[in-house]
């Protein structure tokens, strides 16, 4: 009897309890997902992956917005000035060298102020093709003078065994350079309104 009745309370016990239980978590759902976090200011901010991504388009967008430009038709502009062309006959032999000055001023040329011509030429005899070119000149009054430096001393020798050959501008002739004690610039003188070119003969006495 004894028994009977400590078996009725234990299991009154053992069902009281778990109907506490079941009344406790009666609210809770039987699986929860865990909730979605919120993204923190770091999270939010864009990785350099992102960034890099972003940027590439950019660029290729900029190239073909550069390349699509049409920029302005560039005009070549042809050199100013004029080039004179001697063309040198009767070179004696292919010693020394031929020294030739282009003189624009009178006082210059007739007083023989070799430092104040407006180009200078030097050129060695056996490398000489007959031609003198002077380029980019001014529009104006020229006179030439050169002689064939044959033992290259860089002066004009009319003494002794050597008489070196000499021109001027103008073809002056050996007749016309006699007669007078110096050529002048008025003797030798050209214009030159354009590209221009004269035959110049060496006179050898």
């Amino acid at each position: 009897m004894i028994r009977a009745i400590i078996y009725a309370v234990l299991v009154c016990a053992i069902m009281t309890f778990g109907l506490v239980a079941l009344d406790l978590n009666k609210d809770k759902p039987v699986s929860v997902l865990p909730e979605k976090k919120e993204r923190s200011e770091v999270d939010k901010q864009p990785s350099k992956k992102d960034e890099t991504a972003k940027a590439i388009p950019s660029k290729a967008k900029a190239a073909n917005n550069k390349a699509d430009q049409v920029k302005p038709n560039q005009v070549s502009q042809k050199p100013t000035g004029i080039t004179l062309t001697a063309l040198i006959k009767g070179l004696r032999s292919d010693k020394g060298q031929i020294i030739a000055q282009l003189f624009d001023s009178s006082d210059a040329f007739n007083n023989n102020r070799y430092d104040q011509a407006v180009r200078t030429l030097v050129i060695p005899a056996k490398n000489f093709s007959g031609e003198l070119s002077f380029n980019q000149l001014p529009h104006g009054e020229y006179a030439l003078v050169l002689f064939h430096d044959e033992n290259s001393n860089q002066q004009f020798d009319q003494t002794g065994t050597l008489i070196e050959g000499y021109a001027y501008s103008a073809n002056l002739s050996k007749t016309v350079v006699g007669k007078t004690a110096a050529v002048n610039f008025r003797q030798a003188v050209f214009r030159a309104e354009s590209d221009k070119k004269m035959n110049i003969s060496l006179i050898y006495h």
